[in-house]
């Protein structure tokens, strides 16, 4: 069995810019701007984040998450939260839907 050894290699301060100027965006936008939000934010994380000694690139942008964080949030709100596990669901799959290998060419 081939096991690949998972590396984090981010650090606090970086961390702690990212999440400073995109929730203060996020909060002055009313919220619209999380969905450029978040894709920074993975895009961060893929970037500090290893396995074995290849290096994960996130593809993700904030207009292609737009629509979809959009009919979470409508769907959400009209069933009273009932649709959140589903709308986690279909984050996640748009999430690891734009993530790759960074020396890989992306089939996104």
């Amino acid at each position: 069995m081939n096991h690949q050894r998972f590396d984090f290699r981010g650090t606090g301060v970086s961390c702690l810019w990212l999440f400073i100027w995109t929730w203060v965006l996020t909060v002055i936008t009313f919220g619209l701007f999380f969905p450029w939000a978040y894709s920074a934010q993975q895009r961060w994380i893929s970037e500090h984040t290893f396995i074995g000694n290849r290096q994960l690139a996130f593809h993700g942008t904030g207009i292609g998450f737009f629509g979809t964080w959009l009919l979470i949030m409508v769907l959400t709100i009209i069933t009273f939260g009932l649709y959140m596990p589903w709308g986690f669901c279909r984050l996640k799959r748009w999430q690891t839907n734009n993530l790759a290998f960074a020396d890989e060419e992306f089939q996104g």
